[in-house]
């Protein structure tokens, strides 16, 4: 059984509609089994049932090329932006996964970025072997490459995990603020195999220490994105952090 290590909310955080301003999150939360579908750390607001006021058509994203970004698509579903390519990945009634190209849908939970330039990478550490471990080394990366710890900070990991657990999320009615079910979506895992993880930094705040990640991953170039709930790292395994402006 693994260590869950990215967590989800029973109640989406509102959309967020800026790239490069203001917070949503999602928690890190160690030792907690999958199906405890429990609110962690910073209480906050969910969208009330039905509600989709606060939904970002990813159509109004299509002029930032340097966008990044992950997210919960409306009516259930996982969303990932790398490069100014999306992917939308949603689960099917039929237990089947279906994946949209293009910036078509909406967003109910987004958190984005713009990168015009990503740092060489650098090696995750083989001393790296748990979701704690990499969390606090990508927090220390962070910070020797002079980025601010007070905001969320995307990130991309290249290479071969040992073993990463997935999720396609699906909620029982269909509505943005349903706690997701461990038996619903879904659940699967790769095993040394080539992956692009595009993930958030979240800083540490008086209920959530150490840092929290959240991760999208997408398995080489497969037209195929689904949440993160756990992974072993691994050798091999290459960190990249945004470049600072020069």
């Amino acid at each position: 059984m693994h260590t869950p290590l990215f967590r989800r909310l029973a109640g989406f955080l509102l959309a967020l509609q800026r790239g490069g301003t203001g917070l949503g999150l999602l928690l890190l939360e160690l030792g907690q089994p999958l199906a405890a579908q429990q609110r962690a750390g910073v209480r906050l607001p969910a969208l009330r049932p039905g509600s989709t006021r606060n939904a970002v058509a990813l159509d109004t994203l299509t002029s930032r090329p340097s966008l990044y970004a992950v997210g919960v698509a409306e009516g259930g579903g996982e969303i990932l932006v790398a490069g100014g390519d999306a992917l939308t990945t949603h689960h099917r009634p039929d237990g089947a996964t279906e994946t949209t190209v293009g910036f078509q849908g909406r967003a109910v939970w987004l958190l984005q970025r713009r990168v015009a330039r990503w740092r060489e990478p650098v090696m995750v550490p083989a001393t790296v072997t748990s979701p704690a471990q990499l969390a606090r080394f990508v927090q220390q990366a962070a910070a020797q490459a002079g980025h601010s710890q007070r905001n969320w900070l995307p990130f991309r990991l290249q290479g071969e995990p040992t073993v990463t657990w997935w999720t396609v999320a699906a909620f029982p009615t269909g509505q943005p603020t349903d706690a997701p079910s461990a038996g619903l979506g879904a659940h699967g895992r790769f095993a040394q195999q080539s992956l692009d993880l595009v993930g958030f930094l979240l800083p540490p705040t008086k209920r959530r220490r150490p840092p929290g990640l959240h991760l999208h991953v997408r398995p080489g170039r497969q037209p195929f994105v689904a949440h993160v709930d756990s992974l072993r790292p691994g050798s091999g395994l290459r960190l990249l952090l945004p470049a600072l402006p020069q």
